[in-house]
């Protein structure tokens, strides 16, 4: 087993195989630790499966140094231009090493080009990230009638359009090349219940994906609670209408207070920067406002979606 590959487990017959992905920011550690125990446990439990679920590490430096990226945010490389300006760079790189993110880009590239390859049946993708704020985990849906169908099955408030706003995102790239994906952001990174968040939705992608049955998934009820209690009073699907794009130079500062999924009133502060003060155009929900250094993603505005 390869640092990149956290765990593997590959039944007898033919069927789906299932892919995680965690820590695709070097500081968002809490899906490969989820991956690792719910497939420890399976492991250990010889659980029967048909297909394959795998685990793959993400961002295997940035998360040695414990920093969200090197040198590039490896959760914005995945267009074809930059996977190919990758492996040109690291093809290149002599004396004068290539960038970090560009090796991540290649290695992770080629490990799920692998997994692909050997399939034998169709392909889902579950990405583990965390968010910087504090508040309710939730998903991020695809574009197409597949994606949403994998969605319905996580008890979530869930996203949709936000991948339209992040190009480059790897959910996006592996999408174009035939595999479902879903996200699920767990909770802020160092919160006490975002692992727990990702060990569940771990748990109902073990089974939405139909590596394992439900019969065989006891703990399927306990994850599915888990997250529907998580939701709480939440929309079911939210759709994203802007993102508020920042720079190091534009001094951006996110008031305080804010969480994951923030419903906010006509002309509220959200944030501050060089210009001056930036207020909500409308009643809205506040999504994903930064509270880290690096980013360059402000803060996005979305609606419910009746």
């Amino acid at each position: 087993m390869t640092a990149r590959q956290i765990n593997r487990i590959a039944g007898s017959a033919p069927g789906p195989t299932l892919i995680l992905v965690g820590g695709l920011h070097g500081n968002e550690p809490a899906g490969m630790e989820a991956a690792r125990i719910v497939l420890s446990r399976l492991r250990h439990d010889k659980t029967p499966l048909v297909g394959e679920v795998i685990a793959l590490a993400g961002n295997l430096r940035a998360l040695v140094a414990r920093r969200r990226y090197l040198d590039r945010d490896l959760n914005r490389q995945w267009t074809e231009d930059r996977v190919v300006e990758a492996r040109g760079m690291v093809a290149a790189a002599t004396d004068d090493p290539a960038e970090a993110e560009f090796h991540e880009t290649v290695e992770l590239a080629d490990a799920n080009g692998a997994v692909m390859a050997r399939a034998r049946g169709p392909v889902d993708v579950l990405d583990l990230p965390t968010p910087s704020s504090e508040g309710t985990p939730f998903g991020v849906v695809g574009p197409t009638k597949e994606h949403r169908a994998f969605a319905s099955h996580f008890a979530l408030p869930c996203m949709v359009g936000l991948e339209s706003q992040l190009p480059g995102v790897l959910t996006s790239y592996l999408g174009r090349r035939g595999c479902v994906t879903f996200a699920v952001e767990g909770g802020q990174h160092d919160g006490a219940k975002a692992r727990d968040h990702l060990v569940a939705a771990v748990t109902v992608a073990l089974v939405a994906s139909g590596v394992f049955a439900k019969q065989h998934l006891p703990e399927i009820d306990d994850a599915n609670a888990v997250l529907e209690r998580a939701r709480g009073a939440l929309p079911k699907l939210i759709e994203v209408l802007s993102r508020h794009a920042v720079a190091p130079d534009h001094d951006f500062r996110m008031e305080p207070g804010f969480t994951t999924i923030h419903p906010t009133t006509a002309g509220t502060l959200i944030a501050r920067d060089r210009s001056g003060e930036i207020r909500a155009p409308n009643d809205c929900l506040v999504l994903l406002p930064l509270y880290q250094a690096l980013g360059s993603d402000g803060f996005f505005v979305g609606r419910a979606v009746d």
